[in-house]
């Protein structure tokens, strides 16, 4: 059911090709969650990454595609408010990295309403570094950056082989910051780790779609961020 105060607050849409991602900016931390469809047409497959809150919102933007998995960055409150609901819809495998797969099966707690219960939802798949997420013509490639969480994942998706391609980094990374790593299960350690030696070496003209904030690019990122963590 709709909650007024988890509402979508704009839903923009980047063509790359055969390939579109649908932006919704939603939930009471402006959080980002992506629809990636392998085509345009009826029934296209596609990936929900994220669904951070208003499951009808979520819904409606994935329309007539045909949602064939939903994978989760990390298992945070705020990154899986409509997870249930969503889940329950479409039908999709939850897939999340197997050091946080029990947080999403036992259930939890809103990060922002303590008396709102976010209810268990089976995982159907545990990935873990370097596994790949296939859908349609797409091949989402695994990448474990912990940091921010102890399972935190990244997603690569390579467009073609002269170095385009997207990431989709959750809270591991921002347009100009890191992923907090202050909270449980959070390491400066492993943030610096994951920031040189599983993004550093992405093709510049990577573009990241972060958990939070702004677009931005791997080639930006890597001269004011990722480096100099």
């Amino acid at each position: 059911m709709h909650d007024p105060g988890i509402i979508c607050k704009r839903n923009v849409t980047n063509d790359y090709g055969r390939v579109s991602v649908t932006m919704l900016t939603i939930g009471p931390m402006n959080n980002l969650t992506y629809i990636v469809s392998d085509g345009h047409q009826e029934s296209a497959p596609c990936v929900l990454i994220d669904p951070a809150g208003d499951p009808d919102a979520i819904i409606d933007a994935i329309g007539w595609y045909s949602c064939q998995a939903i994978v989760l960055t990390h298992g945070h409150a705020d990154h899986v408010l409509a997870l249930p609901e969503v889940a329950e819809e479409t039908g999709a495998p939850v897939i999340i990295h197997r050091s946080e797969a029990d947080v999403i099966e036992r259930g939890q707690e809103q990060l922002f309403n303590p008396r709102n219960h976010i209810d268990p939802v089976k995982v159907a798949r545990r990935v873990q570094d370097g596994d790949v997420i296939s859908v349609g013509s797409m091949d989402f490639k695994v990448i474990h950056t912990p940091g921010h969480t102890r399972g935190g994942i990244c997603l690569y998706l390579e467009l073609s082989k002269d170095g385009r391609g997207l990431l989709f980094s959750g809270d591991t990374l921002f347009c100009g910051a890191t992923g907090r790593t202050d909270l449980e299960g959070g390491s400066d350690k492993q943030m610096r780790q994951s920031m040189r030696t599983k993004l550093a070496p992405l093709p510049d003209i990577t573009v990241v779609y972060p958990g939070h904030d702004s677009t931005t690019t791997i080639g930006a990122e890597r001269r004011r961020t990722i480096m100099a963590f």
